[in-house]
């Protein structure tokens, strides 16, 4: 799956991009009560593209695994629409969303819609074959699908990071919460 690599190749690294420009260094979302929702959304996604660096560069999922495959797109798609719903209450106190994670996360969606073509493109023909997962690495670089590998412990941490966030900031009132104390 040498394209279907690439292309997650670029979403990992616009994923990084958003997740240390904006989420870390601009609003610090981390440390913001407001924002714990959406931690918890964000921490779903770590193990997501962790499993999906070390899969697509690596693996043929065959019979029912393709089908996995597929729910694990699904699945993040759903992240995604929860994020975008999110997003614009839990930055409202930090002056709402930047126009340039905005953007990028329209470039992100529309690699990801490349992402999922490109599997389905290059595995269509999995989904018959019989229930078994080989080892067969995509015609990719070995850097490449290593630094996948280093890609795919990033983003699990960070979304251990996200929910260690999130729980601690279940603790913490709201602005304007004066139920708890």
């Amino acid at each position: 799956m040498e394209v279907a690599t690439y292309i997650l190749f670029g979403l990992g690294c616009l994923g990084a991009t958003d997740i240390a420009l904006y989420h870390s260094f601009s609003h610090g979302i981390r440390s913001h009560p407001d924002a714990r929702a959406e931690l918890v959304v964000h921490s779903l996604r770590g193990p997501t593209y962790a499993a999906l660096f070390l899969v697509i560069p690596n693996l043929v999922l065959q019979g029912f695994y393709f089908w996995c495959l597929l729910a694990l797109f699904v699945f993040d798609i759903l992240i995604s629409i929860v994020d975008f719903a999110l997003e614009r209450e839990s930055r409202r106190l930090l002056g709402g969303l930047p126009s340039g994670e905005y953007v990028l996360h329209i470039i992100i969606a529309m690699l990801f819609g490349g992402l999922v073509t490109a599997v389905c493109l290059e595995a269509a023909a999995w989904r018959n074959e019989p229930t078994q997962i080989i080892y067969a690495p995509a015609a990719v670089p070995d850097v490449l699908r290593l630094v996948m590998a280093v890609m795919a412990l990033l983003v699990l941490f960070s979304g251990i990071q996200d929910a260690i966030a999130a729980r601690k900031l279940y603790a913490v009132p709201l602005r304007g919460d004066h139920s708890k104390k």
